[in-house]
């Protein structure tokens, strides 16, 4: 059942956020940004307003929130954080990445909505590859990169500190510093930990896991649950392993894609579903399906909003697939993966790289 955000919490969060701005200098916008207004989870229609919140949340809205925005003719990459070499794949075929990345090992790599990459080392620190720069260390070897969202005029990455614990990291700043602005953004209850998460805009999708079978949350830019509908809760046949495994938010926000698990009587998965639906829908958009047969693991997830692309373990071996949302059983593509003998991560380049 939807349960709106409530309204006096947002209206503060918003006034907070044109205080911030008032006192900083414009950041100047990277070629293929344009200017899009707040999360319409954030601000949605029919709300009613006490009295002044109507005028603060208009002022807030006016606030210059510009957000990435591809190509109209542009179609998604797939960046596969495979070793030994990293790889840019699509339908037709995959290359390797070209220096600095040909020789990089890496745990998981995603776009920063702005042509760069940051990426998470194995057994290293998380890295901010830009264009003709040095990479940056943004985050200790402690540290796990689980995506990269984008709200108040930067891109933002958000890094695992804890089994429930999450910290977002601000890559882009008006303010020269040795340091990135970095802080908590929400630590789960006591007994949770976190699964996987996807971040879009200002919203982040997160599967968790629990001592029961876990369950599917909404964040926004304040690190609030938005108590978003979510799917209903699944039939426990296996305590302590979670029902949601990979999780991805389409670019715009607007969907999500996760997979659901369930388990044989050993605790190995029996079979994985994917489930497609828009982000305030409680039915799916797209048919539910198998995606994963007896003891197949689905590693990685992402979702460009018109397809899906998923990493899967099968015994020794590993593949990528790429599922095209059309009709009522979709288009299954094989990712080519070249001489790749593991790959950790996958993910949709959401605006064309200037690294690859």
């Amino acid at each position: 059942m939807f349960r709106p955000v409530p309204v006096p919490a947002l209206a503060t969060a918003l006034v907070m956020a044109v205080m911030v701005a008032a006192g900083c200098a414009e950041l100047e916008r990277p070629e293929g940004f344009s200017q899009s207004p707040t999360t319409s989870v954030v601000i949605g229609e029919g709300q009613v307003f006490e009295s002044g919140e109507q005028e603060q949340a208009e002022e807030a809205e006016a606030v210059d929130n510009f957000v990435p925005s591809p190509p109209a003719d542009y179609q998604p990459q797939v960046i596969v954080a495979a070793s030994p070499t990293p790889l840019l794949a699509g339908p037709t075929g995959s290359t390797p990445f070209a220096e600095p990345l040909t020789e990089i090992d890496a745990a998981r790599i995603v776009d920063d909505l702005g042509g760069g990459l940051v990426v998470e080392q194995v057994g290293g620190p998380v890295l901010y590859y830009q264009s003709e720069q040095e990479p940056r260390e943004v985050a200790e070897p402690e540290a796990e990169l689980l995506d990269v969202g984008f709200w108040g005029g930067s891109p933002r990455a958000f890094v695992k500190v804890d089994e429930d614990e999450i910290d977002w990291i601000r890559l882009v700043s008006e303010q020269e510093s040795e340091e990135l602005e970095r802080q908590n953004h929400f630590q789960l209850n006591p007994g949770e930990i976190i699964v996987d998460l996807s971040a879009s805009r200002d919203i982040q999708a997160v599967a968790i896991g629990d001592d029961g079978c876990g369950t599917l949350r909404f964040y926004g830019d304040t690190g609030t649950d938005l108590a978003l509908p979510g799917p209903e809760d699944p039939e426990c046949t296996f305590p302590g392993r979670p029902t949601y495994g990979a999780v991805a938010l389409s670019p715009d926000g607007g969907a999500v894609a996760y997979t659901v698990i369930s388990y044989r009587g050993d605790g190995t998965e029996a079979a994985t579903e994917l489930v497609v639906r828009e982000l305030i829908a409680e039915e799916p958009f797209f048919p539910r399906r198998r995606i994963g047969e007896d003891l197949d693991r689905i590693t990685s997830l992402s979702f460009d909003g018109n397809r899906v692309v998923y990493a899967k373990e099968s015994g020794d071996d590993v593949s990528v697939t790429m599922l095209t949302l059309i009709g009522g059983n979709g288009r299954e593509t094989p990712i080519a993966l070249g001489d790749a003998e593991e790959v950790r991560s996958v993910s949709f380049a959401r605006l064309p790289l200037a690294l690859g």
